[in-house]
């Protein structure tokens, strides 16, 4: 459902400055209004919504040329997150946290095939583990406190996932493809190849907003 939410911004579909509420989201998705408050709250931290001084929250407008922008920064820092931890290995629980992000991406991926929403949420949950465990994991501290900092742009928070259900053989590979860059990112890792891991990790922080536009040709 946030992944609903989200794409209805990111496609224009719910335009910038539009006045959005509770009420009327759990009239229009036809769902409970506590999903949707929780989710509101999440689209707020990523900056696609602002709150009004009274009832409801405004869509923010999208700049993609500052995005783009943001997004070079995010792989720079991403990647070099992934480098150090490739240098200096993992620890047992640090392993044990990919691992299963990766196994929750495969699910995920396979539910999605067979049209089941609830992989796409799976898939948004792993997606977040795998991001910011090698973030907290990376011994630099200046890395995840950099990323803070562009946080207030829309969709820079590290995991963050968008899916167009109506073009849904597109948004499936992409995701697919996602799973694949995560399993090379942890190869790199666990064989201690900085190199490999730096730059894929690069590519991968890419995704959400290049492979979109990508994908949507």
């Amino acid at each position: 459902m946030l992944t609903a939410l989200r794409r209805l911004i990111m496609d224009g579909s719910i335009p910038s400055g539009a006045k959005i509420t509770e009420v009327g989201l759990s009239s229009l998705l036809k769902i409970s209004r506590t999903p949707i408050r929780l989710a509101l709250k999440t689209l707020e931290v990523e900056g696609l919504i602002r709150k009004r001084d009274g009832r409801g929250y405004t869509v923010c407008d999208l700049d993609f040329d500052d995005l783009s922008k943001a997004y070079e920064v995010r792989g720079v820092l991403e990647g070099l997150a992934a480098r150090r931890l490739a240098m200096s290995g993992l620890a047992p629980d640090v392993e044990l946290k990919l691992r299963r992000s990766l196994q929750m991406t495969a699910d995920a991926v396979r539910l999605i095939g067979a049209h089941d929403d609830c992989g796409v949420d799976m898939y948004q949950e792993a997606n977040t583990l795998f991001h910011e465990t090698i973030l907290d994991a990376c011994d630099n501290a200046f890395v995840p406190f950099t990323l803070t900092r562009l946080e207030n742009l829309p969709l820079l928070k590290p995991g963050t996932l968008v899916f167009n259900s109506e073009n849904f053989d597109m948004e499936f590979q992409r995701l697919t493809i996602g799973h694949g860059q995560h399993l090379i990112v942890f190869d790199a890792i666990t064989k201690r190849d900085p190199a490999r891991a730096e730059a894929m990790m690069r590519e991968h922080s890419h995704a959400t907003v290049n492979y979109s536009m990508l994908y949507s040709k």
